[in-house]
This record gives structure tokens, sequence and C-alpha cells, in this order.
């Protein structure tokens, strides 16, 4: 039954997205591997249920990807390990009726239908794992991060004649902040964090493969991507950040995030060549070689934190891409809001968290529980894949676990 529940929930999720067929494993503005382009930057539970804001207002294990700027406080956190696991297209699954089906032992495939009606063009994801170990202390920070992602990126939708991508991310992630204090309970953090960055993606994979593959008795996982080129490299990207404290709790935030964001990329006819070779030193064992440049950001952002054990609220308004944002001609509501992150926390006891926020137009929701050395943040989110507000808006449901001490 086991067995049956997680063949049927991975078709159905290859159903729900598609991409447009290309020749190029190599990433473009216009075919189907342009996602690759994105900067990494796997953000936690806790980020995304506040808007993916933050960047004024950082702390913990979230210092390493919105703001290095927060590693001056000189706060200790300690993640050993943190996991988290992303389900995109929430709503459509639980609007098919598929999971009753399947709970009631009826026909599963009842309701696939209604969620490809539903979803809409553009670019998409399927599913996000994470995990990751860090730690603060003393305005040094070191992280080690790795993500697995299935996603599509298309015009149609596909259902099972549609194409996957899977893609790993690992990054390497060393920072340091120092604090200079000014007159008037006034002081100026600043941080620089250096990465290092490995990326590979397989190229596109048809669903109908996948179809065959798990319909085996005693499938082999791996076996979907035999003969599949993989594209592999790795990016040294530089973060640098300033916050301007201020009284009574307020902050202002700058960050130059992903400068230096160049991949430099090699191909493998297989998976096989590139486990063993996954650097690209054996020439035997690779094919094309290319590079690629991921786009940097200017984000800036304004907070304000109130910290009682009780009752610790704190507000977070960002504005992400200014420079992006400034190169848009005829700014119009659609274009501001798409660069606009507002995110609230409510720390209740010391042990509750309670948040909500706006990402992109969006909203999001969270909640945080922390009984010290455990801890467990769930958000549910929307995330837009188009050009602008309101193209492409994708929902997803966020739950990560944390042993450690990450307050």
């Amino acid at each position: 039954m086991l067995k049956r529940i997680l063949v049927i929930a991975l078709l159905a999720l290859i159903s729900i997205s598609s991409v447009f067929a290309v020749n190029l494993a190599k990433p473009s503005a216009d075919n189907t591997y342009a996602a690759m382009v994105e900067p990494f930057q796997p953000l936690t539970a806790r980020a995304l249920g506040m808007g993916s804001a933050g960047v004024a207002v950082t702390g913990r294990s979230d210092t390493f990807y919105i703001n290095p700027a927060s590693l001056a406080s000189k706060r200790f956190q300690l993640s050993l390990p943190s996991a988290q696991v992303t389900l995109y297209h929430v709503y459509d699954i639980l609007e098919s009726g598929m999971i009753e089906n399947i709970m009631n032992g009826e026909d599963p495939y009842k309701g696939v239908g209604t969620i490809l009606e539903s979803i809409e063009a553009g670019k998409g994801k399927i599913a996000d794992v994470d995990a990751g170990v860090s730690f603060t202390a003393s305005g040094f920070g070191l992280g080690v991060n790795a993500r697995a992602s299935i996603l599509t990126y298309g015009d149609d939708v596909g259902g099972l004649n549609s194409d996957i991508i899977a893609k790993v991310n690992a990054a390497v992630s060393m920072g340091y902040g120092f604090r200079i204090n000014l007159p008037s309970d006034f002081s100026l953090d600043l941080g620089l964090m250096v990465r290092f960055n490995y990326l590979a993606y397989t190229e596109k994979v048809g669903a109908e493969k996948v179809q065959e593959v798990m319909g085996n008795e005693d499938p082999d996982i791996m076996s979907i991507f035999a003969g599949i080129p993989v594209m592999a490299g790795f990016s040294i990207p530089i973060d640098v950040g300033l916050n301007l404290n201020m009284p009574y709790g307020f902050s202002l935030g700058v960050v130059a995030r992903n400068l230096n964001g160049k991949y430099h990329m090699t191909g493998f006819e297989g998976y096989e060549k590139f486990l063993q070779d996954p650097f690209g030193g054996k020439a035997e064992n690779t094919g094309n070689k290319f590079t690629f440049n991921s786009d940097w950001s200017l984000d800036a952002g304004i907070g304000w934190s109130f910290n009682r054990w009780y009752f610790s609220p704190t507000i977070a308004v960002d504005v992400r891409d200014i420079v992006g944002l400034a190169q848009t001609k005829n700014v119009d509501f659609r274009d501001f809001m798409y660069h606009l992150n507002i995110g609230a926390e409510i720390r209740l006891l010391s042990f509750l968290d309670v948040r909500g926020g706006l990402s992109q137009g969006y909203w999001t929701l969270g909640v945080g529980i922390d009984l010290w050395a455990i801890k467990m943040d769930i958000a549910y989110f929307s995330q837009e894949f188009g050009d602008r507000v309101g193209d492409n808006g994708l929902d997803g449901l966020a739950i990560r676990f944390n042993i450690g001490f990450d307050r």
C-alpha cells in the first residue's frame, strides 16, 4: 500500500507541470534551463512565513542567505542539523480530491485531471528537500547547505507527456561581521559572506520514462537517469551587507547579494561519469564546457524588533532587486509589488512564533515551536514564477526541523 501511494504521488506531481522541448543544456533566458541561472538562496520556513523579508532584522540561520551584517550581533546559533521539505501545488492537490481517494482506497487517478486543468502556464516547481548545518558566534559564521529539487518550466500543461529536471545545489558559506558603535545609541554592522556553490542538473527527462520505471515491481529510481546528460559546476559568489541600528529597536539594512555569481560548468554524458569525476578533471568523462552568470541583486529593508521574554514582535519591510526595479520602464503597481516583501513575527513566552507576511503580492503564513534544543517551523506561502505579480503564482508548504540552538 505504501509503495502504491508513493508511486501515485510521484506520478501526480509530475503530471501537474511541463517544460518546453529544447536541445540545449546551457541556461539562457528563453530555454528550459533558465531556472539554473537563479542564485542559490535556500530560505528557511521562518523566512518564508515572514514573506521572505528580513534584510534589516535577520539572525539565526537565515543570516547566511539574507544579510551577513547580522553576524555582527555576535549571536550564538547552532544547527546540527536542520532539514526542510517543501511541496508545491498544495492547493491544487487538495482540491483534486486525490488524497481522499488514496486514503479511501478508491481510484487514485481520479482528480488528476482537475489538477491539470488548474495549473497555469509558466515556470514551476514540484518539490525541494533541504539539509544543512550552521554555526555562528563572536561575529563568525560557517554553514553548509544542500538542496535537491525537481522542477519544471514550460508554456503548456502537458500531463504525463511533460518533462522534468532534477537539480542539486550544495554550498559552503563562511562569513564575518563586526560592529562600529556610533554616538546616541546608534551602531553600524558590516558583514561579508563568501560562498562556494556547487550546482548539478540533469537534461530534461520524459515523464513517460518515470512512469515506466516507477511502475515496476522493484523500481530502480537511478535507472530513470540512465543515459541522461548531467551538467555540473561551481561558482564563488560574495554577499556584502550593512545594518544601521537605531534606538527603540529600529534598523535599516542594505545587502549586495551574489556578486561574482559566474558558474563554470562541465557536461557529462551520464550520471555514472558525473559520479566518477564530479569536477570534470578527466577529459574522457566530459563533454562541453560553458559558463553562465547568475544575477546579483541589491536589496534594502527597514525593520523593528522589541525583545521581551513574554512578547517579542518583529516587523520587516524589504525592497528586493532595487537595480532591476529602477531599470523597469513605466513602473506600475504590479511591478512594485513584485519587488516588495513584508513580514511580521510575534514570539510568545519564548517558545511559540506566529508569522505572517506579503511576498510579491501573495500572503504568507507561518508558525514555529521552539523547545530549546528542538525546533519546528511550518510555512504556507506563494512564489511568483512569472515576470510580474499575478502571472504565475505557485503555492507551497514548507516544514523544517532543527536540532540545536537557533534563536
